[in-house]
């Protein structure tokens, strides 16, 4: 399985936030996607079937599953993707491709029928799982994201974690939205290929946290 990202996840509190982004800010740079505050919004419809397996998946900790999603960022309706995010032990892969604001409204509207005939395989996939697994969209999930690059390294701090409240309506600006919890608590999360570099080791072990398998849609579900 190609691509294959190791992934570690950790609940941290904004003290603890606070002190590993200044470490951070003096080594390595932030994504140069980022706006003045050092952060950017996501916003990600997912999918489940009608018995809720991939939700069930999770909580059971299955080790080989998928998950597909729409995902786009700072409300920004032309760079729109379809993804299946694959997680095998330890380790996750995503797959994406883009989607216009027309294809991606009737996805999240429940409408797959004009993807069967698709050139791109990764929707041909999305259109045949929806049909055998009966897929529908399921829930809104909305952060805001402080990222850090260094090689093949993202360390990311996801804040303000909020649900679309029950209403699946992606590409809505004004979608209703409920808080998952307090403000003061921030997912950190750390992906890389191989093998963290010494440095980063360093300043990560400064962190006052054990890995959780945390899930954003797990979260977020608990809230419908």
């Amino acid at each position: 399985m190609n691509g294959l990202r190791y992934e570690h996840k950790f609940f941290i509190s904004a003290a603890g936030e606070a002190m590993l982004r200044t470490r951070l800010e003096a080594v390595i740079p932030q994504d140069c996607h980022t706006g003045a505050d050092g952060a950017y919004r996501i916003r990600s419809l997912y999918f489940d079937d009608f018995s809720q397996n991939a939700l069930i998946e999770k909580i059971a900790g299955v080790e080989k599953r998928e998950k597909f999603r729409i995902r786009l960022y700072n409300d920004n309706t032309s760079f729109i993707k379809l993804e299946s995010k694959q997680k095998l032990g330890k380790m996750t892969r995503k797959l994406s491709v883009r989607l216009n604001a027309q294809d991606a409204t009737k996805i999240a509207a429940g409408d797959f029928d004009f993807l069967a005939e698709s050139e791109q395989p990764l929707l041909r996939r999305f259109y045949l799982q929806s049909r055998l697994r009966l897929l529908r969209p399921r829930v809104v999930v909305e952060y805001d994201r402080i990222p850090f690059v260094f090689r093949d390294v993202r360390v990311t701090f996801d804040r303000h974690l909020r649900s679309g409240n029950f209403s699946t309506d992606l590409l809505n600006p004004a979608l209703p939205q409920i808080p998952i919890f307090p403000g003061d608590r921030t997912i950190l999360e750390v992906k890389y290929d191989k093998a963290l570099p010494d440095v980063l080791r360093r300043l990560l072990s400064a962190v006052n946290a054990q890995p959780s398998a945390i899930s954003k849609f797990q979260l977020c579900c608990a809230y419908q």
